[in-house]
């Protein structure tokens, strides 16, 4: 599918949004990626994000099991690990994403997630006088209300506070 990535898709319209917001507010920090591969290991897809072994998304009616060992990726967040582990420690990632559901007016098997992960060094939030939690809680408010502004306007946002 990876409506995403056609630029004139509703989809692809977003996610420029989405980068164009990072690009401005946070140049050359963040890494993108939209087209990782969507067939991961049950180590990337579960394991790897801490999902218990006996938890119901790994059931073989809740996931597409390509074999015993891969899935067709339940999330975007099948990839954070392996992204860490490559050294990137800013990144949005941006992709199709698979669950068996029955489709009715709300429900489809595939569905389009972004998420963004941001690992603050230890001088980060040092300088900022705060605990480590506090630190991130703060940044991540401040980004995520500025791309709900650079999105939807400032007065709309105003008005959900």
């Amino acid at each position: 599918m990876q409506l995403h990535r056609r630029n004139q898709h509703p989809l692809g319209i977003l996610k420029n949004a989405i980068y164009d917001y990072f690009d401005t507010n946070y140049p050359d920090k963040f890494d993108k990626f939209d087209d990782l591969c969507p067939i991961v290991s049950v180590r990337q897809n579960f394991d790897e994000v801490l999902v218990p072994a006996d938890h119901v998304s790994r059931s073989y009616n809740d996931t597409y099991y390509v074999d015993s060992q891969t899935v067709l990726r339940c999330h975007t967040s099948a990839h954070q690990a392996e992204l860490l582990r490559n050294g990137y420690t800013h990144f949005l990632d941006t992709g199709d994403v698979y669950r068996r559901d029955s489709i009715d007016s709300t429900h489809y098997p595939v569905f389009h997630q972004m998420e963004g992960v941001g690992v603050f060094a230890p001088n980060d939030w040092e300088a900022s006088g705060t605990d480590a939690t506090s630190h991130a809680a703060e940044a991540l408010k401040k980004c995520l209300e500025g791309l709900a502004q650079h999105l939807f306007g400032t007065k709309l946002i105003s008005h959900l506070k």
